[in-house]
């Protein structure tokens, strides 16, 4: 052990940048070619994004999430979190629809441990019989949820590795679905002061089956950046985002956000959210006061369902 050791810290860190990029090509590469069609994938609330900050700065996380957040986002970004982090996010999503998340990580000497909680509920469904009545005879709910359980660790000075494992549930009236979920991923941070890379394949996992249907998880491959730098003039810094992702029911998609911070106290963010039908333009704020952090987001939605508006609380102990 101590000779490997020793050969680690030998080790050109640009052969380390040189590695993560090929990484990042040979992830790229597989769902590209494999791209399908909307409809094809199910269980898409394991893509609607974790946390308030990143929400805000148009989901561009991949590269960011050194907070609880990262067991969702990134869980390599896992092991840059210090000590002891906690997360709650609510989500006013779609008018009818809430989405309830909480993660948590925590620092130890061997790595980084993870643990979060995602659950969409749906107001009751009225239960009718197949002639519509003026009266329902009833209500059923309806819900999906999912938990995570992550670990990360450095396999260099500058190179983590992580990976979660989520077993998936989904309800509607009496009828269920379950089914089992891997994300794994990888964070970078560059020799080029205030850059950072990561990339994840998220939600990969057999095929769920819902009655008689069988659908497959949604599947992506999320490869981005982040670059920051402090500015004196202005007595605070920047950062600007921007993720690539591919999934298995569409086309790619881009994900970018910027985040001015004043004195790390408060902070004014925007992104935008392109390749998609729907999505587009994402605003908030967050304020930082000592282990305190308090973020919210507007999401701009390109049709009737109604613009989301989403907060989170996060603890630093």
């Amino acid at each position: 052990m101590p000779a490997f050791g020793a050969r680690l810290r030998r080790i050109n860190w640009r052969t380390c940048s040189g590695a993560f990029l090929a990484i990042v090509l040979l992830s790229v590469s597989q769902p590209a070619s494999a791209a399908g069609d909307p409809g094809d994938a199910g269980a898409l609330f394991l893509r609607v994004g974790m946390g308030a900050r990143a929400a805000s700065m148009g989901n561009g996380y991949v590269a960011v999430a050194e907070d609880a957040s990262s067991v969702y986002w990134n869980p390599a970004a896992m092991a840059a979190v210090l000590g002891t982090n906690i997360q709650f996010s609510h989500d006013e999503y779609m008018v009818t629809a809430r989405l309830e998340q909480f993660a948590l990580t925590h620092e130890t000497r061997y790595g980084t441990l993870g643990l979060s909680f995602t659950g969409m509920y749906l107001d009751d469904m009225e239960r009718r019989e197949d002639i519509p009545t003026e009266v329902p005879l009833g209500t059923f709910p309806v819900f999906d949820v999912s938990f995570a359980v992550g670990f990360a660790r450095y396999i260099l000075p500058n190179t983590s590795l992580g990976a979660t494992v989520k077993p998936v549930y989904q309800k509607i009236d009496q009828w269920s679905a379950s089914g089992w979920a891997f994300d794994l991923g990888i964070f970078h941070v560059s020799r080029i002061d205030g850059l950072k890379l990561a990339a994840v394949a998220g939600n990969v996992g057999a095929p769920m089956k819902f009655i008689e249907e069988e659908y497959a998880l949604p599947r992506y491959i999320k490869v981005g950046g982040a670059y920051e730098r402090e500015t004196a003039v202005l007595r605070g810094r920047f950062l600007l985002t921007l993720d690539g992702v591919w999934v298995n029911d569409g086309g790619p998609k881009q994900h970018m956000g910027a985040e001015y911070m004043y004195q790390r106290t408060l902070a004014l963010r925007a992104g935008y959210r392109a390749g998609y039908d729907s999505h587009g333009g994402t605003f908030g704020a967050g304020i930082l006061y000592k282990s305190l952090q308090i973020d919210y987001a507007f999401l701009l939605v390109k049709n009737d369902l109604g613009d989301n508006h989403r907060f989170s609380l996060g603890l630093r102990l």
